[in-house]
C-alpha cells in the first residue's frame, strides 16, 4: 500500500511538471541565423586614435633632427633624447651637441642644467662614443663645437676620442669646420697635439678661397703649447677667431 500510494505522488509530480513547460515560450534560433547575424565590435576598436610618427617611442632617426632643432632650451633638447635616444643615430647625436652649445644659458643655469642632467649627459657621451666610428667629419666637428660651447668638462675625454678620429681625415674637413674643432679643443684645453699639428700643416681645404680662414686655422694651432698665465685657452681661441 505505501509503495502504490509513493507511485501515485510520482505520477502527480510527473504530471504537474509538463503541464509547467508547456507554458513556457519556445526558442529556437537555427544555426543559420547563427552564422548571418552581423557582428558588433568591441567599442574600443572604434576609438583607438591614429599615431603620429613623430611622438611614437621610437621614430625613425631622421625624424629626431626637427624635433632637436625645434626645441627652445637646454632641457627640451636634452627631453629629445631622453625619449628618443634608442633611435639617435650618428647624425643626431652630432646634432644634440651642436643645439645644446648653441642654447643661451647663465653660468649658474648651466651650473644647475649640469647637476640636474649630469647623469643623462653622460650617457649621451658615451653613446656619442659609440658612434665615432660612423661620425662624418662634419659629425665629428659638430659634436667637438657644440661640447666646447657647452662648457660640459666630463665631454674633455670624449672629444680626445673625437681628435683621434678626425686625423687621420683632416685633409676631408673644410676651413669652418676645421676652425670649429681647432676652437673647441683650444676652449676646453683638451691634449690634442698632434691634432694641432695636422691642421697646422694642412695645405689643401675644401674650396680654394678660403684663405683668411685657413690663416686663423693655422694661429689657432700654433697655440696648442699654451697661453700665457693671463690668458686662458677660452680667451686664446676668442682673441684668435674674432673678425
Amino acid at each position: 500500500l505505501g509503495g502504490r500510494v509513493r507511485l501515485c505522488g510520482l505520477a502527480s509530480l510527473r504530471a504537474r511538471l509538463s503541464v509547467t513547460a508547456s507554458c513556457l515560450p519556445r526558442v529556437s534560433v537555427s544555426a543559420r541565423a547563427l552564422s548571418s547575424a552581423p557582428l558588433t565590435p568591441a567599442p574600443e576598436a572604434h576609438s583607438l586614435p591614429a599615431i603620429n610618427p613623430l611622438l611614437v617611442d621610437q621614430p625613425a632617426s631622421r625624424q629626431i633632427n626637427p624635433l632637436l632643432i625645434e626645441a627652445s632650451s637646454l632641457s627640451g633638447i636634452l627631453k629629445v633624447y631622453k625619449l628618443h635616444g634608442s633611435s639617435f643615430d650618428e647624425v643626431n647625436v652630432a646634432t644634440t651637441w651642436n643645439r645644446l652649445g648653441k642654447m643661451q644659458a647663465t653660468g649658474r643655469e648651466r651650473a644647475d642644467f649640469f647637476r640636474q642632467e649630469e647623469r643623462t649627459l653622460l650617457q649621451l657621451l658615451q653613446h656619442t662614443e659609440r658612434a665615432i666610428p660612423r661620425l662624418k667629419v662634419r659629425n665629428i666637428a659638430n659634436a667637438c663645437y657644440g661640447m666646447a660651447r657647452l662648457r660640459f668638462e666630463p665631454a674633455s675625454a670624449t672629444m680626445g676620442l673625437l681628435g683621434a678620429a678626425a686625423l687621420p681625415r683632416i685633409g676631408s674637413f673644410n676651413v669652418q669646420e676645421l676652425v670649429n674643432t681647432a676652437w673647441a679643443f683650444a676652449t676646453l684645453g683638451v691634449p690634442a697635439p698632434q691634432l694641432f699639428d695636422a691642421i697646422a700643416r694642412a695645405q689643401h681645404v675644401g674650396g680654394s678661397t678660403a684663405v683668411g680662414g685657413f690663416a686663423k686655422v693655422q694661429v689657432l694651432a700654433n697655440a696648442k703649447e699654451g697661453a700665457a698665465e693671463s690668458c686662458t685657452p677660452e680667451r686664446k681661441a676668442d682673441q684668435l677667431l674674432s673678425p
